[in-house]
This record gives structure tokens, sequence and C-alpha cells, in this order.
């Protein structure tokens, strides 16, 4: 009776440090899902200015007037226009 008395005892032992390791690796696990979630939302926000950036900076207007003021273009007159015929 006392050899399965002690045996009974170190079986609960390891069933105690297992619990122990699993909870810490689930807080370790839930912290980098937390870091990574962190990252994704400064990342998605990020992308979001980019957009609006690129839409800003493509805009036919912001293009228009670079190509009058830095380029010196300006749009052809109707003599200057020159018809090509397909055949």
């Amino acid at each position: 009776m006392r050899r399965s008395t002690v045996i009974l005892a170190i079986l609960i032992m390891v069933t105690l440090i297992g619990i122990v390791a699993a909870r810490e690796n689930t807080r370790s696990q839930f912290i980098a899902l937390q870091e990574a979630q962190a990252k994704h939302f400064a990342l998605d926000n990020r992308w979001g200015q980019l957009q609006l950036e690129q839409a800003t900076l493509a805009s036919n207007a912001r293009v228009g007037d670079i190509a009058r003021q830095k380029l010196g273009l300006s749009a052809p007159k109707n003599n200057q226009i020159v018809m090509v015929k397909a055949q």
C-alpha cells in the first residue's frame, strides 16, 4: 500500500507540473497573439494612410498642375491635333 501511495503522489506531482507548464505556455501564446494583433492594427492603419496619400498624389488635377507648372505643358490647340486613320 505504501508503494502505491508514493506512485500516486508522483503522478499527482507530474500532473501539477504539466498543468503549470500548460498555463505558462498559454499565457506566452496569448501575449504573442496580442502583440501580433497590435502590429496588424498598426500596419492596417499605415496601409490606409498610404492609400490616401497615393490617391492624393495621383489625382488628375495634381498631375495636370505639375505638368503645367513644372514642365510647361499645355493642352494642344485644335490646329495642332493631327488625326490618324486606322487601316
